[in-house]
């Protein structure tokens, strides 16, 4: 007999089934799976001892329409729980003068897109990692002092770790040849 193809449920469609059904955002060190199980259950869907993926591979339809269809009107969903573990964490934005800042999803996610748009190649000194320099992204306008453009493109300029470091956060030079205009 064969078994039924599991329906997988990527991050991004569970993600937007979270902040579709609850009032409070996604909090850092919260369980996606588990976030998304805890909504299912409160709306009068049974887990019967499956794990939080099989439960939601079981949902896959319902998570990835984006349709709260099965919410009665003023029905509430659930308060975020206290993490069980640390695997499967979601990554939300911590503020953005903090060093947990640089681990988030967001920022990895721009920081790939700045390095893909200039290339890894140290817009100050023209070194590159083949040389054996470790590149940086750097906020051009410091994030202590522009919050708002910690997660702005326009913002970003790659250079190798020393001249980052030489740099700092007081110092707002703007080494890229190209501007960004988006």
């Amino acid at each position: 007999m064969r078994k039924k193809p599991r329906k997988t449920v990527s991050q991004t469609a569970m993600r937007k089934y979270v902040l579709s059904m609850r009032l409070t955002p996604i909090k850092h060190g919260e369980s996606l799976l588990e976030a998304v199980s805890c909504i299912l259950s409160d709306h009068g869907f049974q887990r019967g001892g499956r794990s939080a993926r099989r439960f939601i591979e079981d949902h896959s339809d319902l998570i990835q329409s984006g349709q709260p269809q099965h919410l009665k009107p003023n029905q509430t969903v659930c308060a975020p729980k206290a993490p069980r573990h640390t695997q499967a964490l979601l990554p939300s934005t911590p503020p953005v003068s903090s060093d947990a800042f640089l681990k988030s999803y967001e920022w990895r996610r721009l920081r790939m897109s700045a390095l893909k748009l200039h290339g890894a190649r140290c817009q100050c000194c023209g070194i590159t990692p083949a040389h054996g320099a470790v590149m940086n992204v750097d906020h051009i306008k410091p994030r202590k002092l522009f919050p708002e453009l910690a997660l702005s493109l326009e913002n970003l300029q790659v250079l190798c770790g020393e001249c980052n470091h030489g740099k700092g956060n007081w110092d707002m030079t703007d080494w890229r040849t190209e501007k960004v205009s988006t």
